[in-house]
Parts: C-alpha cells; sequence; structure tokens
C-alpha cells in the first residue's frame, strides 16, 4: 500500500509539473552569434581588461608628445604696496611713496631630450600591444567559454529530450504489463515493477528539465545580462560532427604565433627591453631647452603704464658622472626584470605546447568515442527489442525486460555525452590556441 501511494503521489506531481512546463511563458530563441555579441558587451571581466587599454594609449601620446614637442606653460602674479606718507627720521626727511601695483603675465616653453625618452616611447607602445594582446585573451576566454556553456545547454536539452523518451518507453512497459496482468498472464508484481519504474524515470524527467533552467543561468552569467523569467531558452545553433582535420604539429605552431597570452607576455618582455635601455641612457648627455615671454602691467600713484618683457632662450646640457651607484642599482633592476619576463616567455610556450597538444589529443579520442558508443546503443537498444518481445509472448521476465531498459537508457546518455564531449573538445583546443577554428 505504502509503494503505490508514493508511486500514485510520483505521477501526479509529474503530470503537475508538466502542465505548469507546457503553459509557462514562451521559449527565446537565441544563436550562438546572439550569445557572443551580448557577452561582448556585457561581460564584466572582459570590460574591465577593455577599459585597462585608455591609460595605456594615452602612456604612449605622451610619451611621443614629450619627445617631439615641447611643453607650454602660462604663470602669472600680482603684487601691491600700499602708499606711505614722508618722515623725518634723525633728522633725515623720508620722501612719501605712492601706492604701487604690479601684474605679470609669462607664456614659457620647456623641452627635454635624452636617452631616457625615446627608451619611455618604446616602452609604452609595448605596454600598449600588451594590454591590445590583454584585450583579445580576454575575448578569447570569453568566447570559448560562452561557446562550452553554449554546448553545455545544448547537451542538458538534448538530455531532457531523452529523458521524455525513457518516460514513453517506460510507459510503454508498463502498458504491457497491465495488459498481461489483466489476460492473467502476468502478475501484479510485475506491474507495481513497472510502475516504480515509470515513477523513476519521470523523476529523472524533472530533474533533467530542471538541469536545462540551470544551464540557461549558468550561460547568462557568462553574457553577464540577468537570464530571462522564467528561464526558458532555447540555443537554436546545432553542431555536425565530423573527423577532424587538425594538425598537431601546425596546431602547435599556429598557437606559439597567434595565442594572445603569449603574445601579452612576449609585449612586456619587449617592454622590459626597452625599460633596460632606459636604464642604461641615464649614462647619456641630456639637453634641456626653455624659452618664453611675457608682459608687466604696473600701477604707481596716478601713473599706469605695461611693459613687454624680452624673449629669453636658455640652453643647456647635462652629463652626469657620479650619483652613487644609482644607476647601476636601476640597470640591475631592469636586467633582472627582463630575465624574469623572459623565463615567463619560456614557461607560457612550454604550456602553450602542453595544452595544444593534450587538447588535440582529447579530441580525437572524443570523436573516436562516439562510434564507440553508436554500436553500443544500437546493440542496447536491439537487446531492449528482443527483451520486450520475448516478454510480450511470455518468454521473458518483467526483469529482463527492466534491465534492457536501463542498459539502453545508459547507453543513449553515454552516446549524448560523447557527442557534446567532442563538441567541448573543440572548444577546449581554440582556447589552448588562441583563435575559433570552425
Amino acid at each position: 500500500m505504502r509503494a503505490r501511494l508514493i508511486v500514485g503521489w510520483l505521477v501526479v506531481l509529474t503530470m503537475v509539473a508538466a502542465i505548469g512546463y507546457a503553459q509557462e511563458a514562451p521559449v527565446r530563441r537565441l544563436s550562438l552569434n546572439e550569445a557572443l555579441d551580448i557577452a561582448r558587451q556585457n561581460n564584466p571581466d572582459y570590460l574591465t581588461y577593455v577599459s585597462a587599454r585608455a591609460p595605456a594609449s594615452w602612456s604612449l601620446t605622451n610619451s611621443t608628445a614629450r619627445l617631439f614637442t615641447p611643453t607650454a606653460g602660462v604663470t602669472g602674479g600680482y603684487t601691491a604696496q600700499a602708499a606711505a606718507s614722508g618722515q623725518i627720521i634723525q633728522g633725515f626727511q623720508i620722501p612719501a611713496t605712492p601706492s604701487y601695483h604690479q601684474s605679470n603675465l609669462t607664456f614659457g616653453l620647456s623641452y627635454q631630450l635624452s636617452g631616457t625618452s625615446f627608451a619611455n616611447r618604446g616602452y609604452a607602445a609595448s605596454q600598449l600591444h600588451a594590454a591590445d594582446m590583454d584585450i583579445a585573451g580576454a575575448l578569447t576566454l570569453l568566447q570559448t567559454s560562452v561557446k562550452q556553456e553554449y554546448i553545455n545547454l545544448l547537451e542538458a536539452r538534448a538530455q531532457a529530450d531523452y529523458a521524455e523518451h525513457v518516460v514513453n518507453r517506460a510507459q510503454e512497459v508498463l502498458n504491457l504489463a497491465e495488459a498481461r496482468y489483466n489476460v492473467g498472464q502476468g502478475t501484479m508484481i510485475d506491474v507495481r515493477r513497472a510502475q516504480v519504474d515509470k515513477g523513476t524515470a519521470d523523476v529523472a524527467l524533472l530533474q533533467a528539465r530542471q538541469n536545462v533552467d540551470i544551464e540557461v543561468l549558468k550561460l547568462y552569467q557568462w553574457l553577464g545580462v540577468p537570464a530571462p523569467e522564467p528561464p526558458h531558452v532555447e540555443p537554436t545553433d546545432t553542431f555536425p560532427v565530423v573527423e577532424p582535420g587538425y594538425n598537431q604539429d601546425s596546431l602547435v605552431a599556429l598557437a606559439l604565433q597567434a595565442n594572445p597570452t603569449l603574445r601579452a607576455i612576449r609585449a612586456r618582455e619587449g617592454a622590459a627591453r626597452w625599460n633596460v635601455r632606459g636604464a642604461y641612457s641615464q649614462y647619456l648627455p641630456s639637453l634641456q631647452a626653455n624659452a618664453g615671454t611675457g608682459r608687466s602691467w604696473i600701477t604707481q600713484g596716478t601713473t599706469s603704464y605695461n611693459q613687454k618683457n624680452p624673449w629669453y632662450i636658455s640652453l643647456g646640457l647635462s652629463l652626469p658622472i657620479y650619483d652613487a651607484f644609482s644607476r647601476n642599482y636601476q640597470i640591475s633592476q631592469a636586467n633582472a626584470a627582463q630575465e624574469s619576463l623572459n623565463q615567463s616567455v619560456r614557461k607560457e610556450e612550454l604550456l602553450v605546447r602542453g595544452n595544444v597538444s593534450a587538447a588535440y589529443l582529447a579530441l580525437m579520442t572524443a570523436y573516436r568515442t562516439i562510434a564507440v558508443q553508436v554500436n553500443n546503443r544500437a546493440a542496447a537498444d536491439e537487446a531492449l527489442s528482443l527483451a520486450t518481445e520475448r516478454y510480450r509472448v511470455g518468454s521473458g521476465s518483467i526483469i529482463e525486460l527492466l534491465d534492457a531498459r536501463v542498459t539502453s537508457e545508459q547507453a543513449g546518455v553515454t552516446y549524448i555525452n560523447a557527442v557534446y564531449d567532442y563538441h567541448k573538445a573543440i572548444a577546449a583546443l581554440e582556447q589552448a590556441v588562441g583563435l575559433p577554428l570552425r
């Protein structure tokens, strides 16, 4: 009685959930390109890298302007002195002085040229290139992550569709068990076992549909926008399973040239070289030049006049001789930083090689696995058909039939996993290479 009550409630809850699921808001259709566009416009992590480019760009503009143009400035001042009356101090007459007011305005140019000026511009250019590569790397990570989540959503929906197919199969088995019982060829035990199996399939369908909603939420986290309510999204793109035509050595060579993360580290290593040059340039002389002119407005008593200050130009050349080994210290620091980045480049190259090779091997294995799972699924489906027919004619048991159905269900689920593992392996290979491959 208790088992019958549990099964009854499972059936009722499943029917209620199915009716509610069908009556909810319409499903939103979402293509992969649309998802990628939304992510590029809204993903917070990616936009953080994009915003970091502006300071690097202005740094290059600033260092270029300082190299080729002087700085300019305007200074002004005002001086006032109150009038003083005449006095006799110790027999001496101190004449009276009128009030005094003076305003002045000066325009000046200043220019300095040194080896550091050239090094700073090279350093800023390398840093800007590194920022661009950081953005490219963040975009690659974003695109591959969105693709993987999009594929996860496709897989979850395929699993939900298959779970619904399993429910239909379980219902057929239950109908068959009830029909045999009604004509006296089966037992109530067979019916109860079929009912429990049907209830288990119903629960699996509910969980599969819940997993679809969860994958929608995960996808929209990458997109950087809130998921629709309710989270019913239908991915419209599909991906064919074709034999990979990639060459491992070619992929490794492509990644060593195009991987954005590796290129960003190389750009920073180039910036470190410019930093070393800047440190050594402190041994070179530097040139300073200044020029300017101005005008003053003066009021003394009741008399006012203004005068133009003449142009002035000054040139200077400086050559440092002894600085308590400060330059040696800075050169040592710059060389150490460059060597550290050299090793970072080597480390990243090894990592890229390993990641691409591993991703390639995983893709080939995933592709071969699909063929094996196709055969397994066909064999399991055939075994289920035979077991169903044997039970129908009375030569097989309900246990044999249910075992065959479970085996067929597992083979179907494993086949779906294999297909989408293949697609996710391609996305992982794209991430390792740093470029889209299909």
